[in-house]
């Protein structure tokens, strides 16, 4: 038998307006994604405080939203007002949500509304109906509001789409008993190191402190940093304290949950957009009960209303911790710091490349640094080889270096397992005219059409247009074309064919589409079902398989040369990481990286596994460039499909930012794409010491209720 969840509707009153004089209390509301904040009727017989999530009718909107309420007056306005009812649900975020709600809103150039359409799940509404349907079971804090909730009269519900079979259903609302949430004796685990046990015993000093507390876990490659947290983790649940557990990648969610939940032996909660709806409703509606102790999961997971007191950023170096689109384009390691500034927790952030501003700020002793120097195995680090292919005679349009193609052979002989990374999809990174030598661009996106024989079509990578094969030159209409420059794809059948007995899976954007297919992949490389993974940059981060013993880079110097200044920063990162998959479980790792550029200092340093020597070089050229960590850098971006009206909106904000002499303007420049779906980008670049004068000026631009400048968009990003 099926159950339903009910759909929950406004009452029919919140559309009624309300005379003003009438009332004594009013309230101003945080709606998703409104132009501004809004003052509403708090009616007769309802109490509302801050935080409370309330049905509000919008504008002309056909129908009734939810919103938050921010504050709670007397102040009477002049004009009539819609009346705000509370959710069936009764459910009330803590002044910690607000408080962060608003401060991210502050600190990003961004407002409340826009913040909460970020915060908010997309099935919000659905969660609150569930929460509403299962309140008997509701946590203590909530059981007043729900008491005073069923005295007013509901709609009756409508059946909703989503449903769960019965016994889902039994499990996904059962309210997990004390006992659920304490820590069992955890079993058998490899004994700590004596540097695991240093590094242990200095974040539990950590965590038994007050007010904030921010520690940098350094450790190499397969320095067993995941033990560590999870003593620490224990050691927090031991003190009833709450544990948010993040990583950079939705991959390394199931290898991370199943650590974690051997070892601590009690629920834990993942928070990811790849889950299934079941499994993401039962998940937050247990953090909106608060049942929850531990929660798993990768950026959004920081936006739960979910009070930690102790963070992990695992990996924290990673680009995916950083929102791009919608703003406000936060950062999660940010947040953290914020959060346990504010209401006081342990943030501990581990990698074995920490990014420089982390590293900046653990030499400033403003974070404590705490060391794995090495291997948990005892094994030695991989040894790093670079291959010159500026060197090489080889037949065109093959990958392999005859020296990684020798080693993967010899591997795969061994019963070894390799993974080769190639930081580019499809199967030829552009098509050729052979009549006048022109390339294909997209006709949407300043970008060349890849390849990609999956398709058997040419894709944009930025508009996700597919073009047919043939397609005609656009510069002289000729049909005769060749593929230039290999990707992945060609990597993938190129293995196949030259090495004996290679069962090779690839993992990338365009084979993890579809929910589960990460995992997936993951778990049958890990099973040996494949004996040669191959993929793009998600195959470098965090995973650990004991069988591999051989990494191969090809294509090291792809990163290089983009007008980025984290380029370099992110090359080194990627080759570290990389490198670091081989040889984890004992024996002689070795790593191939094949590159055209093998003098440039990244690639030496990468060699030696000298993030110090890199760190502090890369310093240096900062600090004499004037570029974080020693300024903030703020990125704005202007897109319109007017380009001369685009040029004049960008001409006028250069005016405003440079009329601050405190403040260092860089361009107006194009961006590196400087077309995306018929869209054109330029780009200003500021360079401050203090936030404050920028946000006053861009706060009014980007914020007002209506465009600065009509069909021109504004996005504002800081570094």
């Amino acid at each position: 038998m099926t159950k339903r969840i009910p759909k929950l509707s406004a009452p029919e009153e919140v559309h009624q307006k309300l005379k003003s004089a009438t009332l004594t209390d009013f309230c101003e509301v945080y709606i998703p994604m409104a132009p501004d904040v809004y003052t509403y009727g708090v009616p007769a017989g309802v109490s509302l405080l801050r935080g409370d999530v309330v049905w509000v009718q919008f504008a002309t909107r056909k129908k009734p939203a939810l919103a938050i309420v921010s504050k709670v007056h007397q102040d009477r306005p002049s004009f009539d007002v819609r009346p705000a009812y509370p959710h069936q649900s009764g459910y009330r975020f803590s002044e910690r949500y607000m408080e962060m709600l608003e401060w991210t809103a502050r600190y990003y150039i961004s407002t409340p509304m826009k913040a909460l359409f970020v915060f908010w799940p997309s099935d919000f509404e659905k969660y609150l109906d569930a929460l509403a349907f299962t309140k008997g079971e509701a946590s203590p804090c909530l059981q007043p509001r729900l008491s005073l909730l069923r005295t007013q009269t509901w709609p009756q519900p409508s059946a909703d789409e989503c449903s769960l079979s019965g016994q889902a259903f039994a499990e996904s609302y059962s309210t997990p008993t004390a006992g659920d949430t304490s820590p069992a004796t955890p079993p058998n685990a490899p004994a700590l190191t004596s540097e695991q046990t240093n590094a242990f015993n200095t974040l539990r000093e950590e965590l038994n402190k007050t007010g904030f507390r921010g520690v940098l876990l350094h450790g190499v490659t397969g320095s067993g940093k995941t033990r560590v947290y999870q003593e620490l983790a224990l050691e927090a649940l031991k003190q009833n304290k709450k544990v948010l557990i993040l990583v950079p990648e939705i991959g390394l969610t199931p290898q991370t949950l199943k650590r974690f939940e051997d070892f601590l032996q009690v629920p834990i909660v993942v928070l990811h957009s790849a889950l299934s709806a079941p499994k993401k409703r039962e998940g937050y509606l247990s953090i909106l009960r608060g049942n929850t102790q531990v929660v798993l999961g990768t950026r959004s997971a920081i936006l739960a209303p979910f009070d930690f007191d102790l963070v992990i950023l695992d990996e924290e170096h990673d680009t995916s911790f950083k929102q791009q689109d919608p703003a406000p384009r936060y950062h999660t390691r940010e947040m953290a710091f914020h959060l346990a500034y504010k209401y006081g927790a342990l943030v501990v952030l581990g990698s074995a490349t920490p990014c420089l501003e982390t590293f900046y700020n653990a030499q400033a002793n403003n974070l404590k640094t705490v060391t794995l120097k090495e291997r948990a195995t005892q094994a030695p680090l991989p040894k790093v080889q670079i291959v010159d292919m500026g060197k090489m005679r080889q037949q065109k349009g093959i990958l392999l270096s005859p020296a990684l193609r020798e080693a993967l052979t010899d591997c795969i002989e061994r019963g070894d397992q390799a993974i080769i990374l190639m930081n580019r999809r499809g199967f030829s990174k552009m098509r050729v005219c052979t009549e006048c030598g022109e390339t294909l661009y997209c006709k949407h996106c300043h970008i060349p059409l890849v390849y990609h024989k999956q398709y058997r079509s040419l894709m944009c990578h930025y508009c996700a247009a597919l073009y047919p094969v043939n397609t005609p030159c656009s510069a002289c209409g000729a049909e005769t074309y060749e593929f230039v420059g290999g990707a992945i794809e060609m990597l993938e059948e190129e293995i196949a064919e030259w090495i004996p007995n290679a069962k090779v899976i690839r993992m990338d954007r365009d084979t993890t589409q579809n929910v589960g297919a990460s995992e997936k992949i993951l778990e049958a490389f890990r099973n040996r079902e494949y004996n040669i993974l191959i993929g793009t940059q998600m195959v470098a981060k965090g995973h650990d398989f004991p069988g591999v013993q051989l990494v191969g880079v090809v294509g090291a110097d792809s990163g290089l040369g983009i007008p980025d200044f984290r380029s370099t920063e992110r090359l080194f990162q990627l080759l570290s990481q990389t490198a670091g998959r081989a040889g984890r479980a004992g024996g002689e790792g070795l790593v191939l990286i094949q590159t055209l550029k093998p003098s440039e200092p990244v690639m030496q340093f990468a060699v030696n596994h000298d993030f110090n020597g890199f760190a502090n070089k890369e310093m240096e050229d900062r600090r004499a460039a004037f570029y974080p960590p020693f300024c903030k850098l703020v990125e704005i971006s202007c897109g319109s499909r007017d380009e001369d009206l685009l040029r004049h909106t960008v001409e006028r904000l250069e005016s405003l930012l440079r009329a601050d002499k405190k403040l260092m303007v860089l361009g107006p420049v194009d961006a590196f794409v400087p077309v995306i779906q018929n869209v054109h980008w330029a780009k200003l670049y500021v360079k401050t010491q203090d936030l404050a004068p920028i946000r006053k000026i861009l706060h009014p631009i980007v914020n007002a209720p209506k465009p600065w400048v009509q069909n021109v968009e504004i996005k504002v990003e800081i570094e």
